[in-house]
């Protein structure tokens, strides 16, 4: 990996770190700055990853349009944090944004490897234990939002399997980064929505470890483009 590569992963841990000192402090005009910036940065990876080491351009393409929709994602979300009267239609699309995110990760996945039925029966297991989980917790989620943060857990776990059998199948460090990525968003994501969704009494705790996790998700996820070899 070239030495500009590590050098944006370097800054980008430091503005997502940024990101997470702020929201532990209620700055969140400030906190959304430093995240857009970060966001920017797993892009950023990706593209000077490619650029250096154009190794596998379908798969760059495929996680480049993903990291893209989860830059729009979060900028859905952070708009919510200043603007909070108009939760109730920025995060069904902040979702909706990292949904379509998560499918081109998985496209990159399958393309690269091969379709896995034992992937998508996990995924489809998720799906429905998060459905149950939804209901059993009684979170504060109607029955259409239900239904997409269901979905949109399916897909979590169809590419975090899928990932694993690209990194079992594949064998190099690109495929196992991008992997343990997969895994990060999951726990990620898991932090989120007890964030959204129900009354945590340590929310501090639950934004660190949302974020940490989700940045060191989406870095892991740009930098399997600059490792593949």
């Amino acid at each position: 990996m070239s030495p500009f590569c590590i050098v944006l992963a370097v800054l980008t841990v430091a503005f997502a770190s940024g990101c997470i000192a702020l929201r532990r402090k209620n700055k969140a005009f400030e906190g959304m700055l430093c995240k857009f910036m970060a966001s920017f940065g797993f892009i950023s990876v990706a593209v000077v990853g490619y650029s250096m080491n154009p190794v596998d351009t379908y798969y760059f393409c495929l996680v480049c349009f993903a990291l893209m929709f989860g830059f729009c994602g979060d900028i859905l979300l952070g708009i919510k944090e200043i603007a909070p009267t108009f939760r109730g239609k920025l995060v069904p699309l902040g979702l909706l944004y990292f949904l379509a995110g998560h499918i081109f990760y998985l496209c990159a996945f399958i393309r690269a490897s091969s379709f896995s039925l034992t992937a998508l029966v996990v995924g489809l297991v998720f799906g429905v234990g998060a459905f149950i989980t939804i209901k059993v917790l009684k979170m504060k989620a109607d029955g259409k939002m239900r239904v997409i943060m269901s979905v949109y857990y399916a897909a979590l776990a169809f590419k975090a399997a899928s990932a694993l059998n690209l990194a079992l199948s594949g064998g190099q460090t690109a495929y196992w980064s991008a992997f343990a990525g997969a895994v990060l968003f999951i726990l990620s994501d898991t932090c989120l929505g007890l964030l959204y969704f129900t009354p945590v009494k340590k929310k501090n705790v639950f934004v660190t470890a949302e974020l940490s996790t989700y940045y060191a998700a989406q870095i892991l996820l740009a930098m399997s483009v600059a490792l593949l070899k």
